[in-house]
């Protein structure tokens, strides 16, 4: 089971230091008694020979989704391995949201989280400074800082290394300051910063994948993609400045098809060495007066450096048409609050909301292969439920066959993205 430890996890006299690699940890951590209901042990455990910190957050998806690569890893060096989960105070997840967190881990694999994690540290934290979670610190059963690294380089092979004192290059995690303009030093007057862009082909280490975003008060002015492939970038701006544009409006009209603008593959495997040649960061900073401008200025600084042109424009394309077959009466609502559910993994549901939620579902559906439009003519609230999910299209049939609609394949002329070569 998950067992939680209560932090601050221990008390250190003095300043708490930042240690680097080939610093040892302060032997009053390892006479400190975890004191966990159900766990007993030193923290780090002087009889692994190796422990795992894990810094992770409720809202880090790329934390959560390596929690089974470690459950398998702990349990195979089950004895010589120690993985301790740390979420820290800073990162805003209380008792409730923790625990609500495992709760659902629970009730999604029909089993716990079988690692201990601590919550609520504020002394790990400040002692293995980061600015980017998941963080990875490596230690020995002296004491000694061995690493800081990313997910990719938490393996069987070098886990097995280290046990067997055979020494292998791990790629060590660059923490880049995510309050800070990419690449830039203290040195960057940021009060005086009018206007920034850059653009990094290539993954980079230590930036992690997703979004920064820069204000002048309330005004967003500025944004960072990192680590994502162009196809991610594009999207992702075209639903700023297009409400509801999905994925399968975006089509790539090129000679030759560059990787990064086709989706990542679904094996991890393939998808994690996919992702180290396909991935690019980029980032631009307005001044305050251009702001509504950021979105379309970040479209043209992309087609600029990645040698592509993308713009919105009308084409005649097949379709899937959502249209009632004449018994809709099981869809009328039955009042009651709104919920809509769509996306959850078990039973997904709408509950009195517009039957456009249905359309956007299924648009953002890997089992629909082309764009759904709406031509049910219904304006009231419906309810209707996906028992056995949106995992296949004849599932998806069927189950809109029972609410008294179906999918039509047809032709429609529909607004899309085309990217072109430049």
């Amino acid at each position: 089971m998950a067992v939680l430890l209560c932090g601050p996890v221990f008390s250190l006299n003095g300043q708490i230091t930042s240690l680097k690699i080939g610093d040892i940890l302060p032997e009053t951590i390892f006479h400190y008694s975890t004191g966990a209901v159900n766990h007993e042990g030193k923290l780090p455990d002087k009889r692994y020979k190796i422990t795992i910190l894990d810094f992770w957050a409720t809202w880090c998806s790329s934390c959560i989704k390596v929690f089974p690569k470690i459950e398998k890893l702990q349990a195979e060096f089950a004895g010589d391995v120690q993985f301790l989960l740390v979420n820290a105070k800073n990162t805003m997840d209380d008792s409730t949201k923790i625990k609500q967190f495992f709760g659902k881990w629970n009730a999604r694999y029909g089993k716990p989280l079988s690692l201990a994690s601590i919550e609520q540290d504020t002394i790990l934290d400040k002692m293995f400074t980061h600015n980017i979670v998941p963080h990875y610190v490596w230690l020995n059963d002296e004491g000694k800082v061995l690493a800081f690294t990313s997910a990719d380089e938490v393996t069987q092979e070098h886990i097995r290394s280290l046990l067997k004192g055979i020494t292998k290059p791990i790629i060590m995690k660059m923490d880049q300051d995510k309050n800070r303009p990419l690449f830039t030093n203290p040195d960057l007057p940021q009060t005086q910063l009018r206007s920034y862009r850059i653009f990094i082909k290539g993954w980079f280490e230590g930036l992690g994948s997703g979004n920064r975003l820069h204000y002048a008060g309330d005004t967003l002015r500025g944004r960072a993609m990192t680590n994502m492939s162009l196809r991610e970038m594009y999207i992702s701006i075209l639903r700023e400045l297009h409400p509801g544009f999905t994925e399968n409006r975006f089509i790539v009209d090129t000679k030759n098809i560059d990787s990064t603008l086709l989706p990542a593959p679904a094996e991890e495997s393939a998808r994690n060495v996919w992702q180290k040649s396909n991935m690019n960061s980029v980032e631009l900073i307005l001044p305050a007066r251009h702001a509504a401008n950021l979105y379309c200025s970040m479209l043209e600084e992309i087609d600029h450096s990645s040698g592509y042109q993308g713009r919105m424009e009308w084409r005649n394309l097949p379709c899937y048409a959502l249209r009632p077959t004449g018994k809709t009466k099981l869809l009328i609502s039955k009042g009651g609050e709104t919920e809509i559910r769509l996306f959850s993994e078990n039973n997904p549901y709408l509950k009195n909301a517009p039957v456009h939620y249905v359309v956007a579902r299924l648009n953002n559906c890997d089992a629909v292969k082309f764009p759904v439009v709406n031509e049910t003519g219904i304006n009231n609230n419906i309810d209707i439920m996906f028992t056995n999910g949106f995992k296949t299209f004849d599932a998806i049939q069927k189950q809109l066959q029972q609410y008294g609609l179906k999918l039509v394949k047809t032709e429609r002329e529909l607004e899309v993205f085309v990217v072109r070569d430049r």
